[in-house]
Formats: C-alpha cells, sequence, structure tokens
C-alpha cells in the first residue's frame, strides 16, 4: 500500500507551463498538505470564505475560530491539496471518503484564487482528487454545487462530473445544493 501511495503522491506533484492569461509562462504544482501547513491552509480557507462566502457550507467565523489542531484533524480523513505558484498558495481541494459507502469520496472546499481562473489551475486541483481517489480503491467521486453557480458547473461538467438530479437544502442558509458525480477508472 505505501508504494501505491507515494506513486499518488508523485502522480498529484503535478507542475506545469501554462500561459499566465496571455504571455508569461508560469511552473505551479499541486502537492499534498501535511502537517505545518495548517497556516496555509487557514489563508487559503479565509480567502475563499471572503471571495465567495455563499459557495461553500461553512463560514468565515467558524474557519476564523479554527485551532492548529483543528486545521491538522481537517487533514486527516482524507486528503488536501495546495496549488503552489510563484506568488504563493493559490488554490486548495479537499477529497474526502464517504462515511458509508467505501466506493465513493467527496470533492470538497475547492477554490483557485481569482487571478488565476481560466489557467487551468482547477482543473490540476480536481485531476489531483481524481488521482487520490483512485488511489484509495474508489469507484465513484461526488460533489455538491450551487445551484445558480453555472461557471462551477459547467467546469465539472467539462471534467466529466454528471447531474445526478440529487438535490439538498443546506441548513445554514436554505441555499439549493445540486450533486455531480463522476466514475473513476476504465
Amino acid at each position: 500500500m505505501g508504494g501505491m501511495v507515494e506513486e499518488t503522491e508523485a502522480m498529484v506533484a503535478i507542475e506545469s507551463q501554462v500561459g499566465s492569461r496571455g504571455s508569461e509562462n508560469v511552473v505551479r504544482s499541486v502537492r499534498r498538505a501535511a502537517l505545518g501547513d495548517e497556516p496555509i491552509l487557514r489563508e487559503l480557507r479565509l480567502q475563499a470564505l471572503s471571495e465567495a462566502p455563499d459557495a461553500f457550507g461553512s463560514t468565515y467565523e467558524r474557519e476564523v475560530a479554527r485551532t492548529t489542531s483543528d486545521w491538522q484533524r481537517w487533514m486527516s480523513p482524507g486528503a488536501t491539496f495546495i496549488l503552489d505558484g510563484p506568488a504563493g498558495a493559490r488554490g486548495i481541494v479537499a477529497g474526502l471518503r464517504d462515511e458509508t459507502d467505501s466506493a465513493v469520496v467527496h470533492l470538497m472546499a475547492m477554490w483557485v484564487h481569482p487571478t488565476i481562473r481560466g489557467s487551468g489551475a482547477a482543473d490540476e486541483l480536481v485531476a489531483a482528487v481524481l488521482a487520490w481517489g483512485a488511489s484509495e480503491g474508489a469507484q465513484l467521486v461526488r460533489l455538491n454545487v450551487i445551484q445558480g453557480n453555472d461557471r462551477a458547473r459547467r467546469f465539472y461538467e467539462r471534467m466529466g462530473f454528471c447531474p445526478t438530479g440529487h438535490r439538498e437544502v443546506r441548513e445554514r442558509d436554505g441555499v439549493i445544493e445540486m450533486q455531480m458525480e463522476r466514475r473513476l477508472g476504465p
């Protein structure tokens, strides 16, 4: 099993050359968060909740109150990935195993800094969760997207996710979340 985890981590340490909205090439990488990354996770999460508060199930107030131990627990049940670039950490995504179905992992907490949206950064973060899910033996990746967030829905569709038809009303604010999923493997 150790070899599989190392192989997956190597696959998700993606380095890519991409055009930065035109002319300049930048190098960025996606890596799995580790102990010591708690301040980076906190900063990314707070940026995400400041920039798009309705897109997430949590709130800024809840996340700002988290301790270092809370951030360590946030990383532990699954895998959290950070997108690093020349300007520092600019994206985050988490993968979490389903509590009742071992064939399912959930993609959560997806966020890319607005200045690099449309550059392929989000694709790299999703690819990291897909690779992690496959290494964990999952057959399906599920996520929720807010109804009306058409840009996110179209992005996930482009990444191979399909609406399941399942909808839930988010308890904290009554927003409707639509479930999407993608099969892994052949």
